[in-house]
């Protein structure tokens, strides 16, 4: 090894939850979406083509966990994917 790098375990065990938030597919495909933009529930049950409540019992976890922040704009809230996490699966390296 060139260089040891000190492991900072508050990071290795938020990347661990984060990963199991984002170890079900139907959580991973809804960052998928909100990689891209903002979604609403309405929308994401269009797009993903499922039932409202599990769209928005799968969101309500990502939030849970720190994966999505939420905002309302008239009468919808808005998802809005993490910062750190659109990084994460962003990443090319």
């Amino acid at each position: 090894m060139e260089q040891e790098v000190a492991i900072d375990e508050n990071e290795i065990k938020q990347m661990c939850n984060l990963f199991k938030v984002l170890s079900s597919p139907i959580r991973l495909r809804i960052a998928y979406y909100l990689s891209k933009q903002d979604y609403c529930v309405e929308a994401l049950v269009h797009a993903l083509n499922e039932k409202q409540n599990l769209v928005s019992h799968h969101l309500s976890v990502m939030k849970q966990n720190g994966a999505v922040d939420s905002y309302r704009n008239s009468r919808y809230t808005y998802y809005r994917l993490k910062p750190e996490v659109s990084q994460l699966l962003n990443r090319k390296n």
